[in-house]
């Protein structure tokens, strides 16, 4: 009977935790639409020459391959929308092409809550990306030949040297 109760109140903490991390996800969807997606939304899909920055699918992909774990991840966002600075650029061809982002105005609660949704939430993929990724990266996320973005053969992608 110990047991039971021991079970139950594990899987009743499991839901309260489960449901306010969907609703930090919902939360930060809807800052990531009031605040980010347009300039950073599917519309466009991966010609450059109608965006205003790189889709945040592209975004994600850079900083979860540097930030894997989900706290290293939201920090590394959190700092980046708090102060926009070329040197800590993980997309330094995307400054050329776009310049620099401009400084958001937002909390820190509430870019904490933007790049959960980044990392936890289901993006929107622009139209063109997986023909984009075959082509420019052989299906592997932003890799140029054997190397590492950046070490590698030199690609262009839609207008984006890197």
């Amino acid at each position: 009977m110990r047991f039971f109760k021991l079970m139950l109140m594990f899987v009743a903490m499991f839901m309260v935790h489960a449901t306010l991390a969907s609703d930090d996800i919902k939360a930060g969807k809807r800052l990531y639409e009031q605040n980010c997606a347009v300039c950073h939304g599917a519309t466009g899909g991966m010609d450059m020459s109608k965006r205003l920055a790189p889709p945040i699918l592209g975004v994600k992909m850079h900083y979860a391959k540097k930030h894997q774990d989900k706290e290293s991840f939201v920090a590394a966002v959190v700092s980046w929308l708090e102060k926009p600075e070329e040197g800590k650029s993980l997309m330094k061809m995307a400054i050329h092409k776009f310049n620099l982002m401009p400084t958001i105005h937002v909390s820190t609660e509430d870019a904490e809550k933007i790049a959960n949704y980044m990392y936890e939430g289901k993006l929107d993929k622009p139209e063109g990306l997986d023909e984009h990724m075959k082509k420019m990266h052989g299906g592997k996320g932003h890799q140029h030949g054997k190397g590492k973005m950046g070490e590698g053969k030199k690609g262009e992608c839609d207008g984006m040297k890197h």
